[in-house]
């Protein structure tokens, strides 16, 4: 298979290609989109997670607009655990207090070149860290095309304007 998808598809003569879409951004893959006049053609490349191990694959999905029963396309944040967000605020209140207590000359913190400026330096960095793990959320999109007997057809991909642009305009030829 080539990397353009209009080389891998065959397009009979009474149809015609409506929309191409060639530079979606997957997770960790590639991804083109090209809808005709009877079908939607998906085509992946790249890292897929298979049983627990990381395998490269490629894959096309010819889907008939006639099949398709449901069409969907949303955006899911996902937090980081209870305990990882607990380690970060530990980590910035810990930064805090050791810089509040180094600046008071309430901690004892041994003299070599320049430690003034690198204690601070150590500090801020945990604090950035800390605030980091505290704050963190993780944007997904996701597109789903349920066709036929219940035949799922799943991507995900990054939140980009171009994404999220494209996927719009392919649900509404369908809505």
């Amino acid at each position: 298979m080539k990397n353009d998808i209009k080389q891998n598809i065959m397009i009979n003569n009474d149809e015609e290609i409506y929309k191409e879409f060639p530079k979606l951004k997957g997770r960790d893959y590639f991804c083109q989109i090209v809808l005709t006049t009877k079908r939607l053609v998906i085509y992946t490349q790249g890292n897929t997670i298979t049983k627990n191990r990381k395998t490269k694959k490629r894959g096309m999905n010819e889907i008939e607009l006639k099949s398709i029963n449901h069409l969907e396309y949303y955006l899911e944040y996902t937090k980081n655990s209870f305990f990882i967000r607990l380690l970060g605020f530990v980590l910035l209140l810990g930064s805090l207090i050791l810089a509040y207590g180094i600046y008071q000359s309430l901690l004892t913190v041994p003299v070599y070149p320049y430690s003034y400026i690198i204690n601070y330096a150590i500090l801020g960095l945990v604090l950035i860290i800390g605030l980091f793990l505290l704050f963190r959320v993780k944007k997904v999109l996701y597109f789903k095309v349920i066709s036929g007997f219940n035949i799922i057809t799943e991507l995900e991909l990054q939140p980009t304007k171009y994404n999220e642009l494209a996927l719009k305009y392919l649900a509404s030829k369908f809505y």
